[in-house]
């Protein structure tokens, strides 16, 4: 959730429709009740509070994600999220006094939002897309940070920017589909003539290679002059990997966890864990009970695993595979497993036979959130394979985190690569707020049910 106010578009959407349905509502109560009444502290206070669940609710059925939906998607989706928001609203309306008129404002403004929303979403898309809202941008370099910065202007996910074209140096060659408009030292022309307001720096090499006098002058002339690594991990929200160096861990902002985060993430893990337990004890007797009479074997399974600083720690879950799934030796989930029992599969998807884990938390060999504990036999395998994989060791592992969120389920060399860019973002800002974003979204994964195996 945590990207929504990370990116200006989308919080300019999320504030302009919370402004919306609050006005809606206050309009629906003022056309039933007269405006005066509409107007005062008790309907205000019911306009934000109906704005929040309905927004809550489009969030969790996908309306704030980072690529558009078509429109016909869209408008499925919104009916969808405002009648399943429509409910809670209703039932605390009937527990308040006067909500009777408060339900039929309800559904008058829902109503009208199934309208305007639609509507409001088309016409954004439409300034978004345009050329005036839209600055050119043009990007220094011909490598691969170079192309993973024009991939992502060229993107789905809108970033504010039109990419004018590339320059880069001799024997490089632009990104597919973005333009070659000359060398490093035709800057100053080529920003001139295309009225570049926003230089990308995605030089493989810098030393002696920038035009720094050139980029000086765009900057003091008001043209913004970013570097290529914050661009990418801005927009994408995980870390650029292949052009990562030791330095820009050392030295770079971030990596870092103070004591008072550590303290609060302690403090959130132990709160969120212990209640959690207890809420989910009836759902795991049920759990264990469908495991036990579905295939022969323990109903808990524990495993090894690679927990802080490559501890070993015991991980526990609900058992979801054959006692015999590891006969030939350890080996990754893959899809439609076949050592996958009938009920391990539900209990996987639904994220059930991770809750045992939430005891790992409370004796502290876990977080919440944190980068998903692998085996050691993997680590070793991907630490061969894959630079700075061993730094992901560096915080707890986690229950859920940034990298389940945004990705899918890690199953090759491939897929941990990709996992641990989120991960090493995660590390680098991590925060009590990207903790509770991560656990916001994590209910949205759930619910979904993406990325299981």
């Amino acid at each position: 959730m945590l990207e929504l106010f990370r990116s200006p578009r989308r919080a300019i959407v999320w504030f302009v429709e919370a402004s919306l349905l609050s006005l809606l509502w206050i309009a629906a109560a003022g056309l039933n009740l007269g405006w005066a009444r509409a107007l005062d502290h008790e309907h205000v206070l019911r306009a934000l509070f109906v704005s929040a669940v309905a927004q809550a609710s489009m969030y969790y059925h996908g309306l704030y994600g980072p690529r558009p939906l078509r429109q016909g998607a869209f408008l499925r989706a919104l009916v969808r999220a405002l009648l399943v928001a429509a409910i809670p609203v209703w039932i605390v309306l009937r527990l308040v006094p006067d909500g009777s008129s408060g339900q039929r404002a309800l559904v008058a403004s829902l109503g009208a939002a199934a309208l305007i929303l639609p509507a409001w979403r088309a016409a954004w898309r439409r300034i978004e897309g345009s050329d005036s809202f839209q600055r050119p941008a043009l990007i220094l370099g011909g490598g691969p940070l170079a192309r993973a910065c024009a991939a992502l202007i060229a993107g789905e996910q809108p970033t504010g920017l039109r990419l004018a074209g590339v320059l880069a140096r001799d024997g490089e060659a632009a990104p597919p589909g973005a333009p070659l408009l000359g060398r490093y030292e035709d800057l100053a022309r080529v920003a001139a003539e295309h009225a570049v307001g926003h230089v990308i720096v995605a030089c493989d090499e810098r030393r002696g290679a920038l035009p720094v006098e050139a980029l000086l002058e765009l900057k003091l002339t008001g043209v913004e002059v970013e570097d290529g690594i914050g661009f990418y991990e801005r927009e994408s929200g995980k870390i650029f990997v292949p052009a990562l160096k030791p330095s820009d861990i050392l030295f770079a902002d971030g990596f870092h966890v103070g004591r008072g985060t550590r303290v609060a993430k302690r403090a959130l893990d132990l709160i969120v864990a212990a209640v959690g337990l207890v809420l989910a004890l009836p759902v795991l007797a049920i759990a264990a009970l469908a495991v036990k009479i579905d295939s022969p074997g323990p109903v808990l399974y524990s495993q090894v695993r690679a927990g802080e600083r490559g501890r070993a720690i015991l991980v526990h879950k609900l058992r979801s595979m054959r006692t015999d799934a590891e006969a030939a030796g350890a080996a990754w989930a893959a899809e439609d497993d076949p050592r996958v029992t009938r009920v391990g599969r539900f209990i996987r998807r639904a994220r059930i036979d991770e809750i045992p884990q939430l005891w790992n938390v409370l004796v502290g060999d876990m977080s919440l959130v944190g980068p998903r504990p692998e085996r050691p036999v993997f680590v070793a395998r991907l630490e061969q394979h894959i630079p700075f994989f061993r730094q992901r060791l560096g915080v707890k592992p986690g229950v859920t985190g940034h990298a389940q969120v945004r990705c899918r389920y890690g199953a090759s060399i491939d897929d941990a690569r990709e996992k641990l860019a989120y991960d090493l973002f995660y590390i680098k800002s991590l925060s009590i707020w990207f903790d509770l974003s991560i656990l916001i979204d994590t209910v949205k994964v759930v619910l979904l049910r993406i990325g299981s195996r």
